[in-house]
């Protein structure tokens, strides 16, 4: 390990939220699957919620091979997947009721889409979108449509729908402050044109 980076995130301590992230309680279990390239970029927020939901497990990988315990695991309990598909449905309007672990995918969208197209298994899991999700806060990173969420308020807000009862206010605040973090280490002037950005949204 680096000097001066998190021996549990990885990442440096300055933009660390370890301290600060909290447990979401009676959370479902939820498998990520992640894609190689994004395990050591410093602006991913898997972290965050890695380090706030107990039941949530990754498997780093791109092709079945990565996840065929998973695959093999799904056979025998009822998964849903949130991934926008031609067959997906609106997660804010479905009956969720019977399904009991979820699966997201960590990716840019090209490499998320990979990452579904690559496993034939997913498509024969029920897959899910979200019709009306709330706009992101995290504006550190790019994204490439405007609806678009980090991994970590996919998860919050997957977490919301599903099951209206659990508390995602722990996963919401350690991103805030994930943000400040990140914004603190930059220059004054990109932090502007990052402030800037946000009123325009």
């Amino acid at each position: 390990m680096r000097e001066g980076l998190c021996p549990d995130c990885g990442v440096h301590i300055n933009i660390c939220v370890c301290d600060v992230c909290e447990t979401v309680a009676d959370a479902p279990p939820l498998w990520v699957l992640q894609h190689p390239t994004e395990v050591a970029h410093s602006k991913g927020t898997l972290r965050v919620a890695d380090a706030c939901l107990p039941g949530l497990q990754t498997l780093i990988g791109e092709q079945p091979d990565a996840f065929s315990t998973l695959s093999a695991r799904s056979a025998r309990v009822p998964m849903g997947v949130l991934f926008p598909t031609l067959s997906s449905q609106p997660m804010e309007t479905s009956d969720t009721s019977g399904i009991s672990e979820w699966i997201v995918i960590d990716g840019t969208w090209r490499k998320a889409r990979k990452i579904f197209l690559s496993n034939p298994w997913l498509n024969d899991l029920p897959q899910f979108h979200f019709d009306t999700p709330p706009a992101s806060t995290y504006r550190i990173r790019k994204a490439p449509r405007g609806d678009s969420l980090s991994t970590a308020e996919a998860i919050a807000y997957l977490l919301e729908q599903v099951c209206p009862k659990v508390d995602t206010g722990p996963l919401k605040r350690s991103m805030n402050i994930l943000v400040r973090r990140q914004l603190a280490q930059m220059p004054e002037d990109v932090q502007r044109r990052y402030d800037g950005q946000n009123r325009d949204q």
